[in-house]
């Protein structure tokens, strides 16, 4: 009896010694398995600020390119001419020439606005040229350099009388694009201070030179 007793007494002892060891592991587990979530994230921010850092130059390069500082062409620094036209099927193709008369470059785009004028007054007669075609691309005028547009003259003896109520014109009173000024170019003529069944007057985007229909 005396021996089984030792026995178990020993096999307690030994059994409690796995059990603290066994505990001692796992703690340690614990601890290591508790540090790496801190580690991960500083990481994970490190990774986050150079990822920000490396966006910057992304955004400034995108940045639109500036027009080199040339302004668009004004009436101001403009003086108008009619180019060498041509004539076909009831119509008349005249070049309206913008020449750049200021001492520094200047950008033209678009379609300049036209219509008929008369008296001393400048008072419009019936509808402005209405748009032919598509818009082309921006152009610089060096001084003294030229651009134009083609307008369509329509000749009112097609049209019946009563719609179109022919009347005496002094000329054009035209607007470079996106300017509110406007300048006049003289060219005796008809036209319909009523309205025509489709336009007296169409203009055509503008393009570099003095223009040919």
């Amino acid at each position: 009896m005396r021996m089984n007793q030792r026995t178990v007494t020993r096999s307690l002892l030994a059994g409690a010694g796995l059990l603290a060891a066994a505990l001692l592991t796992a703690c340690g587990g614990s601890s290591s398995a508790g540090s790496a979530p801190s580690s991960s994230l500083d990481v994970s921010s490190t990774a986050a600020a150079t990822t920000t850092t490396a966006m910057a130059p992304t955004t400034t390069a995108t940045q639109p390119a500036g027009s080199g500082g040339s302004k668009e062409c004004k009436a101001g620094n403009l003086k108008l001419s009619l180019g060498s036209g041509d004539a076909a099927a009831g119509h008349f193709y005249v070049p309206i020439v913008f020449t750049n008369t200021g001492s520094a470059p200047c950008l033209m785009r678009g379609f300049p606005g036209v219509s008929y004028v008369t008296g001393d007054n400048g008072s419009q007669v019936g509808a402005p040229a209405t748009r032919n075609g598509s818009i082309g691309s921006s152009i610089t005028l060096a001084p003294n350099a030229t651009a134009s547009s083609v307008v369509t003259v329509t000749d009112v003896a097609v049209f019946d009388a009563n719609s179109c109520q022919p009347t005496s014109v002094r000329g054009f009173r035209v607007y470079a694009p996106d300017d509110t000024a406007s300048m006049f170019i003289a060219r005796d003529g008809t036209g319909c201070a009523g309205n025509p069944p489709s336009p007296q007057l169409q203009v055509q985007t503008v393009k570099a030179g003095a223009g040919s229909s």
